[in-house]
């Protein structure tokens, strides 16, 4: 957002904010992004930082620019080479390329050899897709808009611009649009989500109240809570539903199989009719696609998925649909006790969400994920895949094990103690980044709704209340 230039002066920034915000947030080793070991998403954040700094009016260059500049192009140098390991990113393969050419095009020295495999990638995602495709139908590929580098057709590409003046929700593709042309819509909802956060930055994805709604409501009836001043919530989800699914907002984005599956089972929960048909359209031979076009599936996705399918009004194929569903899970553990997923970069959600979905019709699944869990606690009573514990990873622990078997439970009263008094320190500390997109981001509602429901689970059980 930060190479944004002001329509009457080309040396001014149209969002000075943007700068103030990208120079706080570089990380002590001159990477941007995430301070977690994942280093897919400090690359691509890396990348992009560089790109924007060498973008500055000449007056902004020197001073602070130039050390953040200077301290990012060694990350990249010295910090990158294991950046083909941990989770992927959403579009990673598309955007990558597309930043080594806009880095290239600014001859920034950069080891461009040690990413030659990325192109290759990209070529057998989109190689077999018409390349108009993106201009005539709403696939995810207008996420990640920026992909076409210099190639856009920018009035075919017009078109596609949503109702909220977006491209599929994405500040970053949209940003990308205004780089090459105007458009007042497109430059009010750049204008308007800064106005909203107020520090200078910007979401991966907006807006996603769908998603937000649908998780929120969803945890809290983990733990019981179903309050009715959720009903006008609900009924937004109700009428957001159609044939075709839902998803992460009512507009943007197209349906998904993990937004509809969510939405059909929180509706449910509240007692409205559902059926199975919105799922209809994602169903693939040997597990559900998140999105059409996706290269692997996901896991959470189809956890989901199975939770409507044990609920649903029955309809033909039922069963055999969902020992399909329970079969993909099954295969996709890890070590055969928990699972990773890639919408996350925790296993602990990914574990907690196929356990949700399988104590009810494959229980002999979860009794290796239980120890799992046990078995990972630390020693301050938390969870953490990335080697402290966090508020999020150790909700998602202690409301997976709140399935668990009685004599399960029984065994880890001291361990329940513990991640209770963590949750009850730390419920306030700051939100940190784990779900993926095109970055990684953390959606705080969504995450304290998953705290609070742990805590209300623990505050009830009779295995985790203190010895006095």
């Amino acid at each position: 957002m930060s190479r944004l230039r002001a329509t009457d002066d080309p040396n001014a920034l149209a969002y000075p904010q943007t700068l103030g915000w990208l120079l706080r947030s570089q990380n002590t080793d001159g990477s941007f992004g995430t301070a977690l070991p994942i280093p897919k998403d400090k690359l691509i954040s890396t990348l992009s930082a560089l790109v924007a700094l060498a973008d500055l009016p000449q007056p902004l260059q020197d001073g602070a620019a130039h050390r953040a500049r200077a301290t990012a192009l060694r990350f990249i140098y010295e910090g990158t080479g294991n950046w083909q390991t941990g989770p992927d990113l959403a579009g990673f393969e598309l955007v990558l390329p597309a930043l080594l050419d806009e880095a290239r095009a600014r001859e920034l020295p950069l080891p461009y050899e040690r990413f030659m495999g990325i192109s290759a990638q990209r070529d057998a995602k989109i190689g077999h897709i018409p390349p108009r495709l993106i201009y005539n139908v709403a696939t995810p590929l207008l996420h990640s808009l920026e992909y076409l580098g210099n190639r856009i057709d920018l009035e075919a590409a017009r078109a596609q611009l949503c109702p909220n003046g977006s491209f599929a929700n994405s500040p970053s593709a949209t940003a990308y649009f205004l780089l090459r042309t105007r458009d007042e819509q497109a430059n009010e909802y750049i204008a308007m989500l800064l106005r909203n956060r107020g520090d200078g930055s910007l979401p991966t994805v907006a807006p996603f109240e769908v998603f937000e709604i649908a998780w929120v409501l969803y945890n809290l009836s983990r733990s019981g809570q179903r309050p009715a001043e959720a009903q006008p919530l609900l009924r937004y989800l109700a009428q957001a539903l159609t044939d075709d699914g839902v998803g992460v907002s009512r507009e943007g984005l197209r349906p998904d199989a993990d937004d509809t599956a969510l939405t059909l089972t929180v509706l449910h929960q509240y007692g409205y009719p559902i059926s199975a048909g919105p799922l209809r359209p994602f169903e693939g031979v040997s597990f559900f696609f998140t999105f059409p076009l996706e290269r692997d599936a996901s896991v959470t996705a189809n956890a989901h998925v199975l939770e409507v399918l044990q609920v649903a009004p029955p309809f033909p194929r039922q069963h055999l649909i969902e020992q399909k569903v329970i079969k993909y899970l099954r295969d996709a553990r890890v070590d055969g006790d928990h699972w990773v997923d890639k919408w996350h970069g925790s296993p602990f959600y990914a574990t907690a969400h196929a356990v949700f979905a399988l104590t009810a019709s494959a229980p002999e699944l979860c009794r290796p994920a239980y120890t799992w869990f046990k078995n990972s606690q630390l020693e301050d009573g938390s969870w953490g895949w990335f080697g402290n514990g966090t508020p999020e990873e150790t909700a998602y622990a202690i409301q997976a094990l709140m399935t668990a078997p009685a004599e399960t439970l029984a065994a880890m009263t001291e361990q329940l103690r513990r991640a209770a008094a963590y949750l009850n320190e730390t419920e306030a500390e700051p939100v940190i980044p784990m779900w993926v997109g095109k970055t990684l981001y953390g959606p705080s509602q969504v995450i304290r709704s998953a705290v609070l429901s742990a805590q209300i689970l623990l505050a009830r059980s009779e295995y985790a209340r203190s010895a006095d």
